[in-house]
């Protein structure tokens, strides 16, 4: 669930370009192979590449946060109206974030790129660049990451702990009632991190932690009915993780095709659409948009409660590209029931500045 997602389709629909006809849908049953499938999927309309991470300097006494995502979007080639040269039927769109903590900086990038020399992504590979900002996969496995936003450079090394998760059902992750509202959805739950963060005043910081990859790829995902979301991936300092997100319904309720999904460290998964519940546990509104977000989130999982409490408030997304969205999607600690900080988190909460209606 990434809300470049929807950023892409409203831009593709401001354009005038139809629904997803003629291209594939996430059916039951779909051969994952790897690295293939790590790889870009032209048959299918839309397709997003989403790391996010926790890094501390050696010393671990500075927090830093870190969103990239690349976001592929078909369209007809009849749209195209500029030089033959740099013509595509494929869209790119990206998003970079790095949260300071300590320096309570909040630093954000978006581009908007048509396929060719400043954008791409591999079919056999996890290759995806769209100028200076790229994600590749080697043949063992570890991942280069690299980004510059608002002066600052962030290069990292990945490495998965656990084998690719494949989320939902026989393959597929349903978003609603009609069989198209879906996808295939593939997550690196833990990666661990090292790197440098050159900072923009210069400063050039070593830096380790914890990351997590979600790669999806569809050509419809959400229902008429459904306004916005609550996404939540959590990284457990037990070795656990947990992917939940809460659909939202015109009405305020939660649509029963919400999913929570807990890895534990030997690789075994459990699923349930019904043993959880995400509400907020406090209210912080943006003085920029107005938006009232439901932070601190709480998500309690098979009788187990967890607070996701933002490193910094203000991780608002206000995108500036036509069609853009307004959303928050941050950086947050994770407590349990006593109060502890048992691990860390990223939320991505949409819908609250604008419903999600009509961006299709």
């Amino acid at each position: 669930m990434k809300a470049i997602l929807v950023a892409g389709l409203a831009l593709l629909c401001s354009a005038g370009i139809p629904d997803a006809g003629g291209f594939a849908t996430a059916r039951p049953g779909y051969p994952f192979a790897f690295p293939r499938d790590h790889g870009s999927h032209p048959a299918f309309r839309t397709e997003w590449w989403y790391f996010t991470g926790h890094l501390w300097t050696q010393d671990g006494t500075r927090r830093f946060g870190y969103q990239l995502t690349f976001f592929r979007q078909a369209s007809p080639r009849a749209v195209w109206k500029g030089s033959p040269a740099w013509r595509s039927d494929q869209l790119h769109l990206a998003h970079a974030v790095i949260t300071d903590e300590a320096g309570q900086r909040f630093l954000v990038d978006e581009r908007l790129d048509r396929a060719g020399l400043l954008a791409g992504a591999a079919e056999e590979r996890l290759a995806v660049f769209q100028q200076d900002w790229q994600v590749e996969q080697d043949i063992s496995g570890r991942i280069q990451l690299g980004l510059t936003v608002r002066g600052a450079r962030l290069e990292l090394t990945l490495d998965p702990d656990t084998q690719p998760v494949i989320f939902g059902e026989d393959g597929v992750s349903r978003k609603g009632a009609d069989p198209s509202a879906a996808s295939h959805y593939i997550t690196y739950p833990r990666l661990r991190s090292r790197g440098t963060l050159r900072l923009p005043e210069g400063a050039a910081l070593p830096v380790r932690g914890l990351s997590w990859m979600d790669h999806e790829f569809s050509s419809n995902q959400l229902d008429q009915d459904q306004v916005g979301w609550d996404w939540a991936g959590i990284q457990l300092r037990d070795g656990r993780s947990l992917m939940a997100y809460r659909l939202r319904r015109k009405d305020g309720s939660q649509d029963p095709f919400s999913s929570v999904t807990e890895m534990d460290s030997t690789g075994h998964i459990r699923r349930s659409t019904r043993a959880f519940l995400m509400r907020g546990a406090g209210a912080w509104r943006s003085s920029a948009s107005g938006a009232v977000y439901p932070i601190p989130l709480v998500l309690e999982a098979w009788g187990e409660p967890f607070t996701l409490v933002p490193i910094l408030l203000d991780q608002e997304l206000r995108t500036g590209r036509r069609g853009g969205i307004t959303y928050w999607e941050g950086a947050c600690r994770v407590l349990d029931g006593t109060g502890r900080e048992v691990g860390e988190a990223y939320v991505e909460l949409t819908g609250y500045a604008h419903s999600l209606k009509g961006r299709f």
